[in-house]
């Protein structure tokens, strides 16, 4: 950029407005300018001359002189010459036909441009709209994703929510009709030990002697003592001890148990052999 440095100008300006005021002085207003026309100082009427006293005394008082002022035509003369000053200060710089220097920029193509400032600014501002376009568009795709993965875990959870309750109405109905039929073949075993409670003692230790041992345990158990009592006196010895032995173990506990079976394995082996001859 072309400058223009104004010191020296102000500082001739002045000294044209200096020298001016001097040539007023010593010519007592009358001078010319070029290109102005001569201009005649009027009479003005003569002010009263003062007394040698009154000098004498204004002298005495040691009262300053009053600064010499400039006619009308001299104030305007040195206007006219400081505005012409001035207007050659304001005005443009004369082209010399030189181009000011640009900045010179490389694309990422290794291609020379020149640096514009209103086209890189316009550029960059269409490349940061856009960018936010994009991401906007973006944003509103990953929320419409995210909605539409929502509604399906929704509908996913409502399913199973209700796949839950259906599971939980089945497992009721069946737990019910189990314990109606626990119910009902208690029921049933209970008739069936009381009718071999009611029976002869002999008649019932007859059919305890061949029953299944686990059927036969769960009638003894389940019999009071007073009515197995002679039922188990008239059964088959083997069979009694048999029965005897389940119905102790049955009531013992998984500790006590695995102590009985091994003192009685000891107790097997510490049993004198024979030996024939």
């Amino acid at each position: 950029m072309k400058t223009l440095r104004l010191l020296p100008i102000v500082l001739a300006a002045m000294g044209a407005l200096v020298l001016l005021k001097g040539i007023g002085l010593l010519s007592n207003g009358g001078y010319t300018l070029v290109g102005m026309d001569v201009a005649v100082a009027q009479s003005t009427p003569a002010e009263p001359a003062q007394s040698a006293s009154q000098a004498d005394e204004g002298a005495g008082t040691g009262r300053e002189e009053e600064p010499v002022r400039l006619s009308t035509i001299d104030e305007a003369a040195a206007q006219r010459a400081a505005d012409e000053l001035f207007s050659a200060t304001n005005s443009p710089v004369p082209d010399s036909g030189q181009e000011d220097a640009r900045a010179v920029v490389e694309d990422s193509n290794g291609n020379f441009s020149y640096f514009d400032d209103e086209s890189l600014t316009g550029n960059t501002e269409a490349a940061v709209l856009q960018r936010l376009s994009e991401r906007r568009a973006e944003l509103d795709a990953r929320e419409k994703a995210l909605e539409l993965q929502e509604s399906l875990v929704q509908a996913a959870e409502l399913r199973l929510n209700e796949r839950i309750a259906n599971l939980e109405a089945v497992e009721a109905r069946v737990q019910a009709l189990l314990d109606q039929q626990t119910a009902s073949e208690e029921a049933q075993f209970d008739a069936l030990v009381s009718m071999y409670a009611n029976m002869k003692p002999a008649d019932a230790a007859n059919v305890f002697n061949s029953l299944n041992m686990e059927i036969l345990l769960r009638l003894a158990t389940k019999m009071s003592p007073r009515k197995m009592s002679p039922i188990l006196a008239d059964m088959s010895t083997e069979r009694a001890q048999e029965l005897t032995i389940r119905i102790a173990t049955a009531q013992m506990a998984p500790e006590a148990l695995e102590l009985a079976n091994n003192s009685a394995m000891s107790s097997e082996d510490q049993l004198p052999q024979i030996v024939g001859q």
